[in-house]
Order: C-alpha cells, then structure tokens, then sequence
C-alpha cells in the first residue's frame, strides 16, 4: 500500500526548542516481564528516539509517528539485567531534546523453571535475520512459556502460556500474537506484546477448537481444525500396531474426525466445515492409528496443520495418522490429490494418489507443517514414525529420524519429486516422533526445522538415566537451503548436567522467525520539509527505513511524476535534491510510501 505526503518549496522559519511537558516515564508490562511502556508528551507534535544501555550491549530504537502525546511499548530487553534508557524526541522541524531524566528498568532472571538452552552452533552471518518465536513445555514442572529468542540464542521476550494444552503460537500483521487454545478455554487469544489481551473469540457450537491450528486468514477468517465423534463401521478392533493380523476382526468404532472449520474472524460466525473422515477411506489404519484415544474417539485422522493455496482456490490438509497430506477444492470439497506411501488405500482411491519420480526420493510418515514456498514446491517436517506401512517391517525408533523435506509436485502429471532435505546436512541423526515443524525463511531462503521431540540423537537417549528415557529434547535448526545443507544455526533446549531421574526435558510444537518484534506499517511522511541550496531544491523527512520511498514532482497538482528516490542520510533521515527543478517555474512534491 503507497502513502502519500506533499509539500511546496518553502524556506522553513526558525522554530523554537521542542518542550517535554510530562514524562519520560516508563511502566513494566505485568505479564510480560521483558517489556513495558514508555510515556511522555511534548508541546508540539514529535516523535521518539530511544537508547537503551543494559550495562553489556546497546541498542535503539526509532518511533516516526507524531504526536504530541506518547505511549509505546518497549521491548527487546534481557533478563537479569539494569537497563538505563535514554528518550529524545525530535519535532517537524528537526529540533531535538534529549531529556535528562534517565529511566531505570531493572529486568529479573529468568524463572528456576524456564526452559535451559545451549547455542550448539551460531553464524549469524548466514543466519535469516529477526526473532524466534515459539511456545515451550518444560516436561519436569509442567509449565510453558510463549518465548521469543533473538539470534544470539537470548530470550528477549516471554509470557507464562495460559493453559498447559497451547501448543502454537503465530505473529499478527499489527504484531500481536494469536493463540488458539483448545478446552477448557475453547477460544482464539490476541495478545499484544504486553502480555495484555486485546481480544478472544469463541468458536461456534458444535465446532470446538484443536489445538494443532488456528491460521488467520488475510480475508478476514479464520481456518482451524475441530474434533467431532464419527460411528465407523467395519473398523479394524486389533491395530496393526499390536497384531501383523491382515484380517483382524471388524467392529464399529469411534473415531474422531478433524474437520477444517472456517469462522468469521469477526464474529466467529460460521463458514464452512470440510469433514476429512469423509475424504479418506474411513477404515484404512496405519502403525499410527489408536496412538491416542480421547473423549471424541480412537485417533485414525490426526489432522495437524491446514494451509490455502490461493493459485486454486484449495486447502492442504496434514493427516499426521494417515502418513498423508490432502489437498482438497475449497469450493466443491472434493479431493484433489494424497501425497504420502501407496500401500492399503482402495482402488477408488488410486486416481488421487502421487506417484513418485526421480531419486532420492522418501515418502513422509506422520508428518506436519506442509507449507507452499515461493518456488512452487512444498515443504514439510517429517517426523518419521515407523517409515513403513502395514504389514510392511517398521523401523523401530531407535533407528528412525525427523527432516525438513522439500517436494514439487507436478498436479497435471499427478506426480512428485523429492528436491531437497536436511539429511544431507553433517549433523546429528535425530528422531522427534512427534510435532515439528519446517518454515521457508524468505530473506536467505534458508529453512528452519523445529526438532519438537526428540527421543533418540545418534540412535540413543538423550540421556544416559535409564530412569528418565522419556525425557525428550528439543532442536530448532537453521539449514542453507542447498543440496548439501550447511547448518548456520542449531539450539538446543536441554539441561546437560541435569542427571536426576524426575528430569523431563522440554517440547515444542512449532517455531517461527519473525522480522521484527515492532511492527512497520506503511504510514504517511509526516515532516517533510523543502529548501533551497544554490537554487536547487532539497527535500528532508525523516521515516522508518524498513519501507522505500519515491519523490514525485507536479507543476498543477494534478499530474504526478516520479523523479527518483531519496538518499537515507542517518537512520530514518532521508533526502532528496532535485536538480531539474530551476526548469519549472512551480513545482510541488510528494513522498510515495510503499
């Protein structure tokens, strides 16, 4: 979106000192204990500048809207540290004050029970740059934590999650933070980075939310998966996990369905609703089937992430305990093709079903997170459970591994390629049979893999303590999206010294890199000032260089041409002279925001 500022040539007046009416004063968040809010007002409209010393690193951070009454939130401290903050406020005029009153914010270490983590390998330098932004479960105490870690590994942002059951957690376009929590709270969360709720939404009856996904559309729904017990008949009642009988006695069973439900993301008002039961044969079982039972009946379905494909007017779907990805037509919900092994499905089924081309090539097993890259292929995490179909020898999962995987698929010839995945990389082996996730990172092109899980690194326990071999570990992992990745960055949530046999360890469902932890909406140039120098105009603002901007010139006002793009002199203050202008007799100027 373009914003627009106009300005004529004039010489600007002298203009006295800006005035601090009230403040500089700021106030911690209460339930973010990282951040807090920083307030002042001045006598004529101004904007912030702030400089933040923890006593170890400096930083700062430029506000470019103006006004004469301020309250912006601060955020990207550390804990454990005595931070000494700084406030200047600049007028249209370009006048400065720096106030004399040094604000004090002393942050507390992170809680006893935090999360432990090890950089095992940082270059920062290959590195997408931004945040990391997740929810972690410390399996020990029981207690997880919305986090946000810069790229040195440090936590500069964290919130106790509100209930044990959040798993996922995504960033809005204002730079709020969605959660979808499934019951007790059965809700939609927007939280903003003061840990204050801005906003909750409740799904409609009959459709209550699973934790896996909640995906805010960019118009204006929301798509999540449900849970809804669904009577199947001929159903197998002896698994092939505990039997290799091929002919086990059939019963009728409850199997809980995940339809994709779609709400209003205004009223919560119902959409659409796609069974996926009814998409697949309800019938068919993998070694994945009946891992978990809850009160909407046995698990067959597992549906774990849903994203669109704009290019058709389709979802694709994760059916974690089908080894299967759908994608299905958002119009007709009609099934469009099943990416995942062959084996057992009918043969009503078979014109739906990828074949695979070239090698290498390894099909998915309980997979999650597909997502659509910018080259038209598909990425997902695949975790890896079993990597066989029945009745076919499992892997046990001492032997198995996790991935980020790569796929293109070709719809027309109803094929697909494997193009890339993280088990070229020199790095440990590494089974997380369950979560993960696998995210194209946009500015590197790098991917980065969450490791949610993980029960065997090098085909053996995280720990030695036989008492505590369910404690699992987590990775988040950035690879170089090359044939042979390079890991640039790798930490690790895992306390090496802890030896004690109650020890847990930690999990994670997803992670993401996130740009910024301010957002940078597009905003109008509000201080844009001309003048002269040897005859020639010279135009000066000051904007978040985060966006780019273009000089527009007219002689009537009405008809507008570009002639060039402004110089950043400093952070945020831009110029611009325009040479040709001793040829027009008026000329008048806009700033082009984009």
């Amino acid at each position: 979106m373009a914003f627009l500022a106009a300005a004529m040539l004039v010489i600007p007046a002298w203009s006295p000192a800006i005035t601090v009416l009230s403040g500089p004063s700021f106030t911690p968040a209460a339930s973010a204990p990282l951040a807090g809010a920083l307030q002042l007002t001045t006598d004529v409209e101004s904007r912030i500048s702030v400089v933040v010393s923890d006593g170890t690193d400096y930083w700062e951070r430029d506000f470019y809207d103006f006004s004469t009454t301020h309250s912006v939130p601060l955020l990207g401290f550390k804990a454990g540290r005595t931070n000494q903050i700084v406030v200047t406020v600049y007028d249209k005029s370009r006048n400065a004050y720096t106030s004399e009153q040094r604000l004090t914010f002393v942050t507390a270490s992170l809680p006893a029970n935090f999360p432990h983590s090890v950089v095992l390998k940082s270059d920062p330098s290959k590195m997408e740059p931004g945040y990391t932004l997740f929810i972690i479960r410390n399996r020990t105490s029981n207690l997880a934590y919305v986090t946000i870690m810069d790229n040195s590994g440090e936590v500069v942002w964290y919130h106790p999650s509100l209930q044990l059951n959040d798993l996922d957690v995504r960033q809005l376009d204002n730079g709020d933070l969605f959660i979808q929590e499934s019951s007790p709270l059965n809700r939609f969360l927007e939280m903003n980075m003061l840990g204050q709720t801005v906003k909750t939404l409740s799904p409609p009856a009959g459709h209550p939310i699973n934790p896996h996904e909640g995906v805010v559309t960019d118009h204006g729904t929301i798509l999540y998966l449900s849970d809804v017990g669904v009577a199947v008949s001929n159903f197998p009642t002896v698994l092939p996990k505990d039997s290799t009988n091929a002919n086990p006695p059939l019963g009728t069973v409850t199997v809980d369905d995940n339809p994709v439900v779609e709400i209003s993301a205004t009223n919560g008002a119902l959409l659409h609703a796609w069974s996926l039961l009814a998409l697949m044969d309800p019938t068919r079982v993998t070694y994945l089937t009946g891992d978990t039972i809850s009160s909407f009946g046995m698990d067959n379905v597992h549906a774990n992430a849903i994203i669109e494909d704009t290019n058709d007017n389709s979802l694709i779907v994760s059916l974690r305990d089908q080894n299967s990805v759908f994608k299905i037509s958002r119009s007709t919900g009609q099934l469009k093709w099943i990416l995942g092994p062959p084996a057992n499905w009918p043969a009503n089924f078979q014109q739906y079903l990828l074949t695979p081309v070239g090698t290498p090539f390894e099909w998915n097993y309980g997979q999650h997170a597909p997502e659509l890259t910018p080259n038209g292929t598909m990425l997902l995490f695949d975790d890896g459970n079993w990597r066989a179909s029945p009745f076919d020898p499992p892997i046990a999962a001492q032997n198995s591994y996790s991935r980020a995987v790569e796929y293109s698929i070709n719809e027309t010839a109803m094929e697909v390629s494997q193009v890339w995945d993280s088990t070229q990389a020199e790095e440990d082996q590494l089974f997380a049979g369950i979560l993960g996730d696998a995210d194209w990172l946009p500015h590197t092109r790098n991917i980065l893999a969450t490791y949610g899980y993980i029960s065997y690194i090098n085909e053996t326990h995280p720990t030695s303590n036989a008492s505590a071999w369910d404690a699992t570990m987590v990775r988040l992992i950035e690879y170089t999206h090359e044939p042979v990745p390079e890991v640039v960055f790798d930490l690790s949530f895992w306390d090496y010294g802890n030896t004690s046999a109650s020890y847990r360890g930690y999990f994670c469902y997803r992670s993401n890199r996130v740009p910024d932890l301010y957002t940078h909406p597009a905003a109008p140039v509000a201080d844009l000032a001309v003048s002269e120098e040897n005859q020639v105009p010279v135009l000066e603002f000051t904007a978040d260089p985060t966006h780019t901007y273009l000089i527009q010139a007219s002689t009537d006002l009405k008809n507008w041409t570009n002639i060039g793009a402004p110089v950043e002199e400093g952070t945020g203050d831009f110029s611009f002279e325009d040479l040709d202008a001793p040829q027009f007799k008026t000329r008048f100027y806009r700033v082009v925001t984009q």
